[in-house]
């Protein structure tokens, strides 16, 4: 890339956010401005990076690119540095573009799928980093191990979470491709389950099956999931190599999980069906995972074979796994033992999680009960209307695991709200199922993320598992909860 000034709108979300400062470290010189502030866009300006809050065309002063989320166009169409922009002549890309240019020349390995890609991402990374193969990544949550959620590397190899939504993923161009699953998401933007899997697909056929690398054009499946199963059948004449992992232990799976433990521990052992370029796989080595449930053996399945297959040795991909900690927002316990909720003080576990799907949100819940013996205790954010209301059965039976189940008003992210569905509606409904109206837990409507907060401070008690789930704004619960503690903590020393 030419050095040039590019100014980053929307530059408070996780992968734009992450592009911006590789764009910045590589000679860039970037500016940015967002909504509202944020955790993100605060650390930018640690960064170095002026971050200005609000819209507006002044802020394009001396910009030759302006690099986009795609949530602002579909937010407001009549965005003013958006309409300037292009009044202006001034080039406008999505921050998935841009990072598509800044891959060429790599071996690109990209983590796709509904579920789990952030945390099968940064397991990939970090074994590509633990075998000194110096890669780059792009992560969509914070990796600790990195501090951001970026690594720029000199290496051949280019790590990316690669996200369907707005066909994102079709800008990149992947020698390897993970799949970690595939069921209907993003209904304000795919009309359908078809379009949703032809867009899988599509993405497929644009690999990388030119390039000069050190292994072939590798599809990476997950056999424990339909969806992926149906496009491996879309999939019959694509030229290059499909291969498959089975955390149930699928016999039919080129690398099949055997031996699982999800009750107290996660560990699992791996039968790898045929030694891959040579490289044999130890079949009796237990691998002891810190994330629970057999969700996070899946995807540790994925980064496993991804990376022996790029010629990781064993005992760095196992050290790897058993090292992981998880990432940002990813079953993330963000305190355990005394906390101070106002006059009170109680002892409990506080887990951040990004679920926000009724799938993910249901395998949360049930590794969390497979760990911990407490009360169990989930607050939600529904993210989005379309999507609260598209799969409103769904979330009905969801937090079935739960003992307590507090439901906040909608996130709603880049839509408006036109009355489609209120956090009340579900709340109701979910009371009238089975788990619910027969006792065997409890649920309540949150209201606002400040009203939510209060509402925590009144129920929680010793021996609380607390899990914050949603895309949104629902972490600042956790930040509140945590912060109010420190303080109330630090005055009673």
């Amino acid at each position: 890339m030419k050095q040039s000034r590019l100014h980053f709108m929307g530059i408070g979300g996780q992968g734009i956010s992450a592009v911006a400062q590789m764009a910045q470290i590589m000679g860039e010189e970037v500016t940015g401005c967002d909504r509202q502030a944020s955790a993100t866009t605060r650390a930018l300006e640690r960064a170095g990076i002026a971050v200005q809050i609000g819209h507006s065309a002044d802020h394009l002063s001396g910009a030759e690119t302006l690099v986009i989320s795609p949530a602002v166009p579909a937010l407001n169409p009549q965005n003013p540095e958006l309409l300037a922009a292009q009044q202006r002549g001034i080039r406008v890309v999505t921050w998935q573009e841009l990072l598509g240019e800044l891959m060429r020349g790599k071996c690109v390995l990209s983590v796709s799928g509904v579920h789990g890609k952030g945390t099968t991402t940064a397991m990939l990374a970090l074994m590509l980093v633990d075998a000194g193969l110096d890669p780059l990544c792009e992560i969509g949550a914070v990796v600790p191990r990195f501090g951001v959620n970026y690594r720029l590397g000199h290496g051949q190899y280019f790590v990316n979470e690669a996200d369907e939504f707005n066909h994102n993923f079709w800008h990149y161009h992947p020698r390897l491709a993970i799949v970690t699953s595939i069921e209907f998401e993003h209904p304000e933007f795919f009309a359908d389950y078809g379009a949703f899997l032809g867009a899988f697909e599509h993405f497929i056929r644009g690999m990388d099956t030119q390039g000069n690398w050190p292994l072939p054009p590798t599809l990476i499946l997950n056999a424990d999931s339909q969806g992926c199963l149906e496009l491996r059948t879309r999939l019959h004449d694509w030229s290059g190599t499909v291969v498959t992992y089975s955390a149930a232990g699928d016999p039919q799976a080129t690398y099949a999980a055997h031996n699982v433990r999800l009750s107290g521990e996660t560990s699992f052992q791996v039968n790898v069906q045929e030694s891959q370029g040579g490289r044999a796989f130890p079949s009796e080595r237990a691998i002891r995972l810190q994330l629970p449930g057999e969700h996070n053996i899946q995807n540790a399945l994925a980064a496993l074979t991804a990376a022996h297959i790029v010629g990781v040795d064993a005992d760095t991909i196992i050290e790897t796994l058993e090292g992981f900690g998880g990432i940002r927002r990813r079953f993330e316990i963000r305190h355990q033992g005394a906390c101070h909720l106002g006059t009170r003080v109680v002892d409990l576990v506080l887990v951040d999680d990004y679920a926000h799907h009724p799938t993910a949100i249901a395998a949360t819940l049930e590794a969390t009960r497979q760990r911990y013996s407490g009360r169990l205790v989930a607050i939600y954010q529904p993210h989005m209307y379309s999507r609260t209301k598209t799969f409103f059965e769904q979330f009905l039976h969801a937090f079935d695991a739960a003992d307590i189940a507090v439901i906040t008003d909608i996130f709603p992210a880049r839509e408006q709200d036109t009355g489609l569905v209120h956090a009340r509606d579900l709340v109701n409904a979910m009371a009238r199922q089975p788990h619910f109206a027969q006792g065997g837990g409890e649920v309540l409507h949150g209201g606002s993320v400040k009203e939510t907060t209060q509402l925590l401070r009144e129920i929680l008690r010793t021996g609380d598992v607390v899990l914050i789930m949603g895309a949104g704004d629902i972490y600042t619960v956790t930040e509140e909860l945590i912060q109010q503690n420190d303080a109330l903590t630090e005055g009673n020393r």
